[in-house]
């Protein structure tokens, strides 16, 4: 297969969410290979291409038999390696009658799918989000999709400067942009970008929930890990009481959350997200509250990113600000781990 200009192949990428996936196919295409998902009589995961081997039909418009997959076009049946099992018009099945097989694991309510053509070696396993099962916090998922480039959705994840207006009615106020201190800086192919805005006012969704409307101290702490996971600590306290290291008391937000931006094809993206939060911090119904502006906020950002895309012009020349240190340290680790993946595949 050849290697595309944007995409990193020798990859573990989400390709659900652990709810999305059943005993009934799921059709998705991660890093422009279709392939099909589903859960066996044991409830394992089971990822194979979504192609027959006999006229190429969508296995994903079949169905599932026991823990085979049976083609809807025809009735050939695959089990979970790919081969052919059944062929219901004869009784010999050819012997290159398959299809391919990919890894594939469950961790954390996330399916993550390995797309690349060797198999992962015991070091390369799935990103791991330990909050997302950890005692004493709260986890709540979402699923989008967006008609973009992946990296444009990183892009907008590392420059939080945008809150103040893609956001304003949610979770940016005043101060985001103008008041904030940023770092950039690179830990292996990570990069982190840390923000921290003093004495601002609150954002309207964080007033709806805590009830606070004094000016706090706020933080941002903004973490790529390649090929696609952009982990973030987010919150604020009570100005003058410590920011990120405040008392717990003092703290009105405090929250870790996963992006997950996995490619589809060249300009369409799955956007994968979860949030955490301590259990004991809020009640259900402000917990409710925060997830709803929450979904408003990823569909603001998706609406404008799409709108970017339909601009996007690789040969126009854009102006860099500072605020873009964080996204070009990104986009110059891939390329980096992009040409370095297709030179050692030649």
């Amino acid at each position: 297969m050849t290697q595309t200009t944007s995409f990193l192949l020798n990859r573990w990428y989400v390709a659900a969410l652990s709810s999305e996936v059943s005993d009934t196919p799921l059709a998705r295409t991660i890093a422009g290979q279709k392939v099909v998902l589903y859960r066996d009589s044991k409830g394992d995961i089971i990822a194979l291409e979504d192609r027959c081997a006999h006229r190429q039909a969508p296995l994903s418009l079949g169905e599932v038999v026991g823990d085979n997959i049976q083609c809807g076009y025809h009735g050939l049946t695959f089990d979970r390696e790919g081969t052919c099992v059944r062929v219901p018009s004869q009784k010999l099945i050819p012997p290159d009658a398959c299809v391919r097989p990919y890894p594939a694991a469950e961790k954390q309510g996330f399916v993550h799918l390995w797309t690349g053509h060797r198999t992962p070696t015991s070091e390369e396993t799935p990103f791991d989000f330990p909050f997302a099962a950890m005692d004493g916090l709260n986890a709540r998922y979402a699923a989008l999709s967006g008609k973009f480039d992946y990296r444009l959705l990183i892009d907008n994840l590392m420059d939080l400067t945008h809150l103040g207006f893609t956001h304003k009615n949610t979770i940016g106020t005043g101060g985001v942009a103008e008041s904030g201190t940023a770092k950039t800086e690179r830990q292996g192919d990570r990069v982190i970008v840390t923000r921290e805005m003093e004495n601002i006012a609150p954002a309207p969704t964080h007033v709806e929930v805590t009830g606070y409307s004094g000016n706090v101290d706020r933080w941002q702490i903004i973490e790529f890990i390649p090929p696609c996971f952009i982990s973030l600590q987010v919150g604020n306290a009570k100005h003058g009481t410590g920011g990120f290291n405040a008392d717990d008391k003092d703290k009105l937000i405090n929250r870790r959350t996963l992006h997950i931006a996995t490619p589809e094809a060249e300009n369409t993206t799955h956007y994968f997200w979860v949030s955490t939060y301590p259990s004991d911090s809020m009640t259900p119904d402000q917990e409710q509250t925060i997830y709803d502006r929450t979904l408003e906020v990823l569909d603001e950002d998706v609406r404008m990113i799409e709108g970017q895309q339909t601009r996007y012009d690789p040969d126009f020349s854009m102006i860099d600000i500072n605020e873009d240190a964080g996204q070009l340290s990104m986009r110059a680790t891939l390329e980096r781990l992009i040409a370095e993946e297709r030179a050692s595949a030649s």
